[in-house]
């Protein structure tokens, strides 16, 4: 700002009682008015022929109008934000009211209720995205080796990929010639701008691009490179002529030159290289006080067109485009999720309800009473983003690679372990007093129908795998890097993923046609127990005389409460509700299938310890796999512990703790001795005589493969004295996570004990056990169909050969531990007969 200039602003200041401003206070105000300047350009095609008084002028008009906007909205967002408190108050009051009385442990209800309201969004969301899906899924114009990839991998296909971008760019004008993709466009900007609106009409201030935007996910180390001046010099240069040079105007209207360019991008290296303040790509909503404020900043950078948007992430992105787009939607869903149930600026909320509770439970803030073992603060990090997001990108991508090479190394027969999730579907079907014959038919139709998944995904029961979280095995979003498809592959291949997806949208499409029955019932004709059921997930009566008023969705037969049918209500709080129902359907379907809820997802990382930080990787390693066994306690031990006690009778019968208990031990064990003996016909033995005197251990293993129990099943159920220093091993690893158990066997076993062993003039067998570690640690050799396969197609053979007397020892070991023998004897090339299925009961 010019001397003149500065002395005018003082002068003004003065004139209105403001004494003293500072030199800050005007770059500050120079500041706005040479942003207003361009983005006045930017619209007004007569700018240029305006003198530089007059476009001060405006500048200044329309910086006052901006100013006067935005306190109106300021006072707008106070007026909401009490609002949103006094609603807070109300729902913690009652939360508190139904855990003794300790107002911690209802603020854990509730922030716990948000998650899955925040899930309710996302999933709606992404069920709208159907058109999108079938475009970037699309073969078309894919060559056989595309097509492959695709399927195992999910990659892109380029053709469509392309052609959906361009379309996007185009805000799906039909420019590609590609009607596929022009849907799939339409789909994406139509749900992105539905967000955008919901996000600011809870306070919010989103502007909207003239052309379609996608989400830029930048990888920090390709954009760093060596971290030199020259890699500055040469991101910088790569970007330049991709840009949309109309976006990058002066305050007179002219386009910036090369220069002037370079100099705003080699501000934005610094920024996406470092993991710095603004570690949010341009164009994402970016941090800032209040929730309400993320997304009013400038986006930074703007491609001119899809084939510079897409060579750009080939050469600096992560992910694919699709990846891009659900993890945008994701966070999109988190912010409308916190601002709708807590107010414009959540984290001030939060930060007035822990002050609440510490007075009232007499404990300072920081030492408020546990819920699970945890503080509400870690609960609330967890649901607002700050655990997920990483401090360093490199330290996330080291930690989330090792955690997924456990998974493509050690998880492909996992699908048989979890024949045991039909005693917990079963289990949950019954609790919420569910048709069981709907609920197995429902299988059928999930698992054969593309109609039945359609339909499903359209209203908002979206599978894991569509998403790439695959939360159940490693609390990651595993499908963005090059071990995550690899594990994400491996899953599928191994059939985990349909299973899982099959189960639950099943139980998903039971507790929609429940619904649908019960919504023909008014609240207070309700039993005691379904109104208990449903004041527990935060439905009230009120909500439940919008749900009457749905019309239900007829399909395959029978009716069907969808978030279509509570839309076409019209009532006003009907986004609220949508996400309610479809957070509790989605919760629900976890207990069927199980999944880790907040609670477990708090253990399993730490306390909530944060992403990309070497505490936050590495208790993350340590607790991989252990998220099943401990969502067990804390789903439905808990449950069980906590059934809600009514008068009218109408509880089911698992409302009784014997019963709850019961029908899970006995379902569980007998589907985990199911499990058991797969696995042994699957390895070429035969099954484990369970009526000899080998019962005793095969139905302890039996209760640990079923019950959920396997961080210390396989430690309490090995017998030491077999071979103490592999006990010894197994118990750490169980305790330090595969992933640190891996390392150390390479270090250790592979590595120091046979260096000692020949120091000792010992017979080492380094290279067997080198073959043995780098078998688990290798996608697909483990799947369940192939593993013999492989096994006796070589395998054996170079075991034996690289350490002689191996194959005997694999038999006396299945003798002593067992008594088994084997159908299929380690070494041959075909079995030598079928498996003795009457050994199971000592024939």
């Amino acid at each position: 700002m010019k001397p003149k200039c500065q002395a005018q602003v003082r002068s003004a200041a003065a004139e209105i009682g403001r004494e003293g401003i500072t030199d800050a206070e005007l770059n500050a105000i120079d500041g706005r008015m040479r942003a207003k300047m361009r983005e006045l350009a930017g619209t007004d095609e007569h700018w240029q022929t305006y003198s530089a008084d007059q476009r001060l002028s405006l500048a200044a008009k329309a910086a006052i109008a901006d100013i006067s906007d935005a306190a109106a909205r300021k006072v707008q967002n106070a007026e909401l934000q009490v609002l949103k408190t006094v609603a807070t108050e109300d729902r913690v009051t009652a939360a508190t009211a139904d855990k003794d009385g300790v107002r911690s442990r209802g603020l854990v209800e509730d922030i716990d209720k948000t998650s899955h309201y925040i899930q309710g969004v996302k999933m709606e969301s992404v069920g709208g995205l159907m058109n999108l899906v079938d475009a970037v899924k699309s073969g078309k114009g894919a060559s056989l080796g595309r097509r492959v990839a695709m399927f195992l991998f999910d990659s892109d296909n380029p053709h469509m990929t392309r052609a959906v971008a361009e379309e996007i760019f185009s805000n799906a004008d039909g420019s590609s010639g590609n009607k596929v993709a022009q849907k799939g466009a339409e789909a994406y900007l139509k749900v992105i701008e539905d967000m955008r609106q919901r996000f600011n009409a809870g306070g919010g201030d989103v502007g909207r691009l003239e052309y379609g935007y996608i989400p830029q996910p930048h990888d920090a180390a390709k954009v760093r490179g060596k971290d030199t001046p020259a890699a500055r010099a040469a991101w910088v240069e790569s970007i330049l002529p991709r840009l949309r040079r109309e976006r990058y105007l002066n305050e007179d209207g002219s386009r910036m030159n090369d220069a002037q360019v370079r100099e705003v991008m080699g501000a934005a290296w610094e920024t996406l290289s470092t993991d710095g303040l603004n570690k949010v790509e341009p164009g994402a909503f970016k941090g800032g006080a209040a929730r309400a404020n993320r997304g009013s900043e400038s986006r930074q950078i703007h491609f001119k067109d899809a084939d510079s948007y897409l060579a750009y992430m080939q050469e600096f992105g992560t992910g694919s485009m699709y990846d891009a787009i659900t993890g945008h939607i994701g966070r999109l869903a988190r912010d409308i999720g916190l601002v709708e149930r807590y107010g414009p600026n959540p984290n001030a909320q939060m930060k007035l309800q822990l002050n609440l509770a510490g007075r009232a439970d007499g404990r300072d803030v920081g030492h408020l009473p546990r819920s699970f073992g945890m503080r509400p603060q870690t609960y609330w990090d967890l649901v607002n983003g700050t655990a997920s997001s990483p401090q360093s990108a490199r330290i996330a991508q080291v930690g989330t690679d090792a955690r997924n090479i456990q998974v493509f190394g050690k998880l492909g027969a996992a699908v048989i372990s979890s024949i045991t999730d039909l005693g917990t579907y079963i289990t949950t079907t019954g609790y919420n007093r569910l048709s069981y014959w709907d609920s197995l038919a429902n299988i059928g139709r999930t698992a054969t129908s593309k109609d039945a998944r359609d339909f499903l995904t359209a209203h908002g029961v979206i599978s894991e795998a569509m998403v790439g979280d695959l939360n159940r095995w490693t609390g990651d979003n595993i499908r963005q890097t090059w071990s995550g498809r690899l594990a994400n592959s491996t899953m599928k291949l191994s059939l985990m993923n349909a299973w899982t997806d099959s189960l639950r949208r099943a139980f998903s499409m039971t507790m929609m046609q429940g619904l649908a029955r019960m919504s023909r019932t008014e609240w207070g004709k309700l039993t005691e127990w379904d109104r208990a059921l449903m004041e527990r997930r935060g439905l009230t009566a009120d909500d439940w005389g919008v749900m009457q008023q749905a019309e239900v969705t007829h399909f395959s037969g029978l009716d069907h409460l969808t978030p279509e049918g509570i839309r076409a209500t019209g009532h006003e709080r009907a986004n609220e509700i949508v996400a309610k129902v479809l957070g509790l359907i989605q919760d629900e379907s976890e207990f069927a299938v199980l999944n880790p809820d907040l609670p477990t997802k708090g253990l399993a990382s730490g306390g909530a310890t944060q992403r990309g930080t070497v505490r936050g990787e590495l208790a993350r390693s340590v607790m991989q796999f252990k998220s099943f066994p401990i969502a067990m306690v804390s789903r439905h031990w808990r449950r069980m512990l906590d059934a809600p006690t009514v008068k009218d009778g109408s509880a089911p019968v698992l409302a009784n703790r014997a019963v709850y208990a019961g029908a899970m031990m006995l379902t569980t064990t007998a589907l985990g001795a199911i499990a058991l003996q797969a696995k042994q016909i699957i390895g070429g033995k035969d099954p484990i005589d369970m009526t000899g005197k080998h019962a005793g251990k095969f139905w302890g293993k039996a209760v640990a493969q079923g019950g959920g129990l396997s961080i210390v099943g396989d430690m309490l159920l090995n017998d030491p004295n077999d071979s103490p220093g592999d006990f010894a091993a197994s118990t750490a690893k169980t305790f330090i996570g595969p992933a640190v158990g891996s390392a150390l066997d390479l270090g250790l076993k592979v590595g120091v004990g046979n260096v000692w062993k020949a120091v000792d003039g010992k017979p080492t067998h380094a290279a067997a056990d080198a073959v043995n570690w780098g078998r688990a640690n290798t996608p697909y050799l483990g799947l369940w169909y192939a593993k013999a396969a492989v096994d006796h197609m070589g395998m054996h053979a170079l075991q034996e050969n690289l350490s002689p007397g191996y194959l005997g020892k694999m038999k006396q070991r299945a003798k002593k531990e067992f008594g088994q023998d084997y159908w299929w004897a380690p070494g041959t090339g075909a079995p030598g007969r079928a498996p003795n299925l009457g050994a199971a009961v000592g024939q």
